[in-house]
């Protein structure tokens, strides 16, 4: 029997209600700046669900990937129905952080982050991680595809236009 080469992806449509808010809500904080939508906006939809002070969190862990990454993270539009390897890489931390696996979270941010900065993001993931677990919002431990090597290794620009945002 001969090993698959297609690997199956989860895109946002097969994932849970709570792994759909949070994608949701990572991808329009991180894109902020643009009209739609706008902070009351994702702050709105956030207290909807009751995790409006996850809020607060995601703007640390953004801040801290804007400042110390050392490697870019894919991020999509929030209508987009794809999801990126970041993506799901941030998802899989957030899901293990809910089980307080840190060793897992530190393991998929030190991806991106220096280990200054990983540490940093800890305390903004397990909050928001909580503040989901709290309002029943639990996170699926998923496996998911590992990345490609060379593009989590690769030196990456946040330039405006970058290749890393659609």
């Amino acid at each position: 029997m001969h090993p698959s080469t297609h690997h199956e992806t989860l895109d946002l449509p097969a994932l849970s209600a709570a792994e759909r808010l949070f994608i949701w809500g990572f991808r329009a904080k991180a894109r902020s700046g643009g009209a739609v939508p706008t902070a009351a906006d994702i702050q709105q939809v956030y207290d909807h669900f009751r995790v409006g002070d996850a809020v607060l969190s995601l703007e640390s862990i953004i801040e801290i990937f804007a400042c110390t990454a050392h490697t870019a993270i894919e991020v999509h539009c929030p209508t987009c129905p794809r999801m990126s390897d970041s993506e799901h890489g941030i998802l899989h931390a957030i899901a293990a952080a809910q089980q307080d696996r840190i060793d897992i979270v530190r393991e998929r941010f030190e991806s991106w982050l220096p280990p200054v900065g990983a540490d940093w993001a800890l305390a903004p993931v397990r909050g928001l991680a909580t503040i989901f677990r709290m309002a029943g919002l639990i996170l699926p431990d998923r496996q998911v595809r590992s990345f490609e090597h060379d593009r989590t290794m690769a030196m990456k620009s946040w330039l405006v236009g970058s290749p890393t945002l659609h």
